[in-house]
């Protein structure tokens, strides 16, 4: 402690004191206090109370003050851990994990995740919360689990509720509930929603927001005078979902919540699709699924494929023909939209959009980018094709970590700790510029005469506009719309999946591995496999046996080292009586446990041939 008169903490002024404790106790009782309340306290004399400190971070995540809010909640984790109070070190981890899943930083999110799916399973008694509540949005955002059942967020955000009922915190019951609703705002009819509503009437009265939250909540629906009464953030979204009127603009202070840059995006598309903007209108449906690669709600991905319908709709009135790529194989169908509410466009179909009447504005040079099997651009102005070369191979990741990203940027932290790895900060800050150096000069030899790569305001970006297609893009898009449409419309989906298929490859082929590389890979790997199998379900319930037999054939090539593949085959060929074939595929199995594993096949699949 230091000496002097100026340097005395404030804490130790009685009344200060008096008034921190009188703070503290509210919140123990479950009560809620703004940041107005908060903020009769002194700062530094804040900032030495967990409480208060959490307090402050419920605040900022209502409110969508997101970094500032994570620099806080580090700072309270610390003072409960200080303190050795685990329950409430788990409720910082929650909002934690709930915060990351929120700005989409999956890297910082899945290891907290994992925690908190550990704990919520051994001891939910002892959750805050926002375990469950973190675990809704995680399980939302890793698309597969969405657009295999939306039940299962929905049903850990009634759990979250739960858990702020036992904890007597009504208020943040009332607002996971309406996050629940923002979420689905179609599937909230059920039974226990009006228990709930009974509940929350009898316990939330003098609560902050409590009248406005309660009505929105209970008529499902939203007006200007409710949402002025909520914290900024749910203002927002409240606007955005049940009233229809997002702002296409909204402040900077939500520029990394990318739900609500979802809903700007969509904001512009639909003002774009009203002027008859097309280019534009595509290029901000684009950006809406690029951000849905990080965050993924049932409401955000209706709003996105009525946009798509209704862009789509637009230029088929135009030409008088249905709108399709112009540059597209003349035999391929279009990718029509699903009536269930999801569509079947990928970014190909949305972003290669050009418009042909004099009135448009001509646009910049546009490049169609191959990251797999070798990396090219090609101009969509002459069709030509060039292939950078890179005087250094990390100009070359870096510019395949930034056309992987949402709006191909990532702010400038997560770039070096991607790209460049552990190391000294000021040597890395310098790699990096060299780096952006490099690639700008591969790119400027091959003829791109814009500055297509920038760095500015602690972003490091590709110029969206310069980019028509990046392959690899359009291959997760196709693989992950056709996952939406796989339970509602399986010939929808393998339209999709067929389209996706051919164009599997090496991503990056000439460039070193890299962990962040490596897992991209791995994860075009699953989907092709996931498409593959899928495909061969279709086919066989369709009773087409070439096309069954090879995609699982195209399967075991993909994964030779995948028993359930050889399992899978040699059921289909003894359930079509062609036992020979079954006992050869068998044998090829035998082969690759012995020369591969040094292991013989698990006596499940021996048995098959004896059943």
């Amino acid at each position: 402690m230091h000496n002097g008169q100026n340097d005395k903490p404030l804490l130790h002024n009685d009344a200060w004191l008096s008034k921190t404790l009188n703070m503290e106790q509210v919140l123990l009782d479950g009560r809620t206090l703004s940041m107005e309340q908060l903020a009769e306290i002194p700062q530094d004399i804040r900032l030495k109370s967990p409480l208060l400190l959490r307090a402050e971070c419920e605040d900022g995540l209502l409110h969508g003050r997101l970094v500032e809010t994570q620099q806080l909640l580090e700072m309270a984790l610390k003072g409960f851990a200080a303190q050795a109070d685990e329950a409430s070190m788990l409720a910082m981890l929650g909002m934690l994990a709930l915060l990351y899943e929120q700005v989409g930083d999956v890297q910082e999110s899945r290891p907290l995740i994992e925690l908190l799916r550990q704990e919520w399973a051994r001891t939910p008694e002892a959750c805050s919360g926002f375990v469950p509540w973190a675990i809704a949005r995680a399980e939302a955002n890793e698309s597969e689990n969405l657009e295999k059942n939306h039940s299962v967020p929905e049903a850990l955000f009634l759990a979250s509720a739960e858990r702020f009922r036992q904890e007597g915190k009504p208020v943040w019951a009332g607002f996971v509930l309406l996050d629940r609703l923002l979420f689905n705002n179609q599937s909230v009819a059920e039974p226990e929603w009006n228990l709930w509503m009974h509940w929350l009437n009898r316990n939330m009265a003098e609560q902050p927001y409590s009248e406005a939250l309660y009505q929105i909540l209970k008529d499902q629906t939203a007006s200007d005078s409710l949402i002025k009464q909520l914290p900024a953030r749910y203002a927002y979204l409240c606007r955005a979902v049940l009233m229809g009127a997002a702002d296409p603009n909204p402040e900077s202070l939500f520029d990394d919540d990318i739900e609500i840059q979802i809903y700007a995006a969509a904001a512009r598309a639909s003002q774009s699709i009203t002027k008859g903007e097309a280019e534009s209108a595509a290029v901000a449906l684009e950006t809406v699924e690029r951000l849905h690669q990080l965050v993924a709600t049932p409401a955000t991905l209706r709003a996105a494929a009525h946009l798509g319908s209704s862009l789509l709709e637009m230029k088929s009135l135009s030409t008088g023909t249905a709108a399709v790529d112009p540059d597209a194989d003349a035999n391929q169908q279009p990718i029509t939209p699903d009536p269930a509410g999801r569509d079947g466009k990928s970014n190909a179909s949305l972003g290669a959009i050009q418009e042909a009447d004099d009135d448009f504005p001509l646009a910049p040079p546009r490049w169609r980018v191959k990251l797999i099997d070798g990396i090219s651009f090609t101009s969509l102005q002459n069709g030509s094709v060039a292939e950078p070369v890179w005087k250094r191979r990390k100009a070359g990741e870096l510019l395949v970590y930034l056309l992987l990203q949402p709006g191909y940027k990532a702010n400038r932290e997560q770039v070096i700790d991607r790209v460049f790895g552990e190391g000294d900060p000021a040597k890395r800050s310098n790699q990096l510029y060299v780096t952006l150096h490099d690639l700008r000069q591969s790119l400027k030899d091959m003829g791109i005469s814009v500055d297509p790569v920038y760095a500015k305001r602690g972003l490091i970006a590709v110029d969206e506009h310069m980019v028509d297609q990046v392959d690899a893009e359009t291959f997760m898009t196709l693989s992950r719309v056709g996952d939406q449409l796989w339970v509602d419309d399986r010939e929808a989906a393998c339209r999709l999946y067929e389209e996706a298929l051919p164009l599997y490859g090496q991503l990056g082929t000439e460039l070193p591995g890299a962990e962040w590389l490596d897992r991209v890979r791995d994860q075009m790997m699953d989907r092709q496999t996931i498409m593959l199998k899928r495909l061969a379900i279709y086919y066989s319930d369709m009773q087409d046996d070439m096309m069954v037999e090879q995609c699982l054939g195209e399967w075991i090539a993909l994964r030779p080292e995948q028993e359930e593949a050889y399992e899978t085959i040699i059921l289909h060929f003894l359930d079509k009586g062609r036992r020979s074939e079954a006992v050869g595929w068998y044998k090829r199995l035998e082969r690759m446990c012995m020369e591969e594993l040094g292991t013989e096949p698990v006596e499940e699949i021996k048995r098959l041939l004896w059943r």
